[in-house]
């Protein structure tokens, strides 16, 4: 199969869809409503910001330069299909923040500009990435650094971001630096609720003398399926069966409810789970 023909395969039309929708917003949220409080949002956009409120050069023609260097890697570290995506998402980007460079929502409030323009931007980015593409700049480095070191987008984001803060202050007030920093900390966040969209699950792991009953109470009232983990107490040195279980949130109330009906000493831990794969949650996984 070749690589057009594969290209083709996987190409959807709700994906590019996602690309243009999320794109668009990104757009608004700059060009209604960071760009005239002279704030940032994130990035390589945030850079081409900086160089828009410094020497007047349009946005979008930052981001076309800006681009080429970080598409070159992101073909040679990320998939075919990514890296095309990422350019229809970059191209329509550019074209919405030239369309809508007359925009402004009319907020005087810094502060409110801060907060309502990172949960645009960051509703925007999130849906791109959802879509399996970016609108490129540090998206593209995001997700080789996801790929190859784990850390997830937002705290990519975040590094670089606050980097493009101390850069801002050689030309803006340390006032609206923070403010910028507000910002992006909102679209990060934003970012990293859309990407895990309503597949943030719990994990919980029980300890208790009375796991068999424990684990029996969940698959027959919960419908969940659970593991059991060998461990041994480092003071008792007594072995002793954990518990793992993975939920929805929304069942963790009736989880405890039900574990310390049975056993009043058990000992549970609750973690937050990003994403889960499998039976019950998401069937099978999309990379980039």
């Amino acid at each position: 199969m070749d690589t057009l023909h594969y290209l083709k395969e996987k190409i959807s039309v709700t994906d590019i869809t996602g690309i243009i929708a999320g794109s668009l917003i990104v757009a608004v949220g700059m060009q209604g409503v960071l760009v005239p409080a002279r704030l940032l949002t994130g990035g390589v956009s945030g850079m081409a910001m900086i160089l828009q409120y410094a020497i007047g050069v349009d946005i979008w023609i930052w981001l076309l330069v800006f681009n080429i260097p970080i598409f070159i890697a992101g073909y040679r570290f990320v998939s075919s299909r990514f890296v095309i995506y990422s350019l229809v998402g970059t191209g329509v980007l550019t074209l919405f923040l030239a369309l809508l460079k007359s925009l402004n929502f009319g907020i005087e409030d810094s502060l409110l500009s801060a907060l309502l323009g990172g949960v645009i931007t960051g509703i925007g980015s999130g849906i791109v990435l959802r879509s399996k593409a970016s609108t490129g700049g540090t998206d593209i480095i995001a997700v080789i650094v996801r790929r190859y070191w784990g850390y997830n987008f937002g705290q990519t984001f975040m590094v670089i971001n606050f980097s493009i803060i101390a850069l801002f202050l050689f030309i803006s007030s340390l006032e609206l630096a923070l403010y910028s920093a507000i910002s992006i900390f909102i679209s990060s966040r934003m970012v990293d609720i859309v990407v895990a969209g309503p597949h943030v699950g719990r994990t919980a792991f029980i300890i208790s003398r009375h796991n068999e009953e424990i684990s029996r109470a969940i698959i027959n009232i919960l419908q969940r399926g659970c593991t059991s983990l060998s461990g041994q107490g480092a003071y008792s040195g007594e072995t002793r069966q954990i518990i793992m279980v993975t939920l929805g949130k929304t069942q963790i109330p009736r989880l405890k409810e039900i574990v310390f009906e049975i056993d009043r000493q058990a000992f549970i831990i609750i973690n937050e789970t990003i994403e889960v794969y499998g039976k019950g949650f998401i069937s099978g996984i999309n990379d980039f």
